[in-house]
C-alpha cells in the first residue's frame, strides 16, 4: 500500500480489489497482516489480504489493483491530476486569490476516480486552475472563470 495510507489503514478491514483476468469484476478480502516497515524505493508497505478463493478463479502472480479503505481525521480534498503540476524542486497546484496566482506546494494522495487527493495549504471553496502549468508565475493577475462541467 502506498505510505500515504498507512497511517490510516483499517486492519480486519474487507477490501474490494480487481485483476485485469476478469475485467469489470470486482473481488473482496479481509486485511490480515502488515509488514510494518516501508520499501524504501517505492515508498509503499506490504500487506496481506485473506482472500476467499472458490473455483480458483484467482491464481498465483496475478497483480491486483486495490481499493484501500481508511480512516481519516479529516475530509480529503480533491482535485483533477491535470491541476497538479510537478517540478525538479515542488509538486504545488495552483490556486486564484484575490485575482493573483499563487503556487500551493502539495502532498499527492489516493486516487479517487477522475480525481486525486492532496495534502497541503488548501481548504474548501479555493480556486484552483484546472490545467496547472509552471509557466504561469506566481503573482501573474488573472480573472479565474469557474469551469464548465
Amino acid at each position: 500500500m502506498p505510505e500515504a495510507l498507512v497511517g490510516a489503514i483499517v486492519k480486519d478491514a474487507r477490501v474490494p480489489f480487481t485483476v485485469p483476468a476478469f475485467p469489470g469484476e470486482t473481488f473482496y478480502g479481509v486485511l490480515s497482516r502488515i509488514a510494518h516497515a516501508l520499501d524504501e524505493k517505492t515508498r509503499t508497505m506490504a500487506a496481506e489480504l485473506d482472500v476467499r478463493n472458490p473455483g480458483l478463479r484467482l491464481g498465483p502472480g496475478m497483480y491486483p489493483e486495490v481499493l484501500w479503505p481508511v480512516k481519516k481525521s479529516h475530509p480529503s480534498l480533491l482535485v483533477p491530476p491535470t491541476s497538479i503540476v510537478t517540478t525538479t524542486e515542488r509538486t504545488f497546484v495552483i490556486r486564484v486569490k484575490d485575482g493573483a496566482v499563487e503556487w500551493v506546494t502539495v502532498t499527492r494522495g489516493a486516487p479517487a476516480g477522475d480525481l486525486v487527493e492532496v495534502f497541503g495549504l488548501l481548504k474548501e471553496g479555493d480556486v484552483i486552475v484546472r490545467r496547472g502549468s509552471d509557466e504561469l508565475r506566481e503573482g501573474t493577475r488573472v480573472n479565474a472563470v469557474a469551469a464548465k462541467t
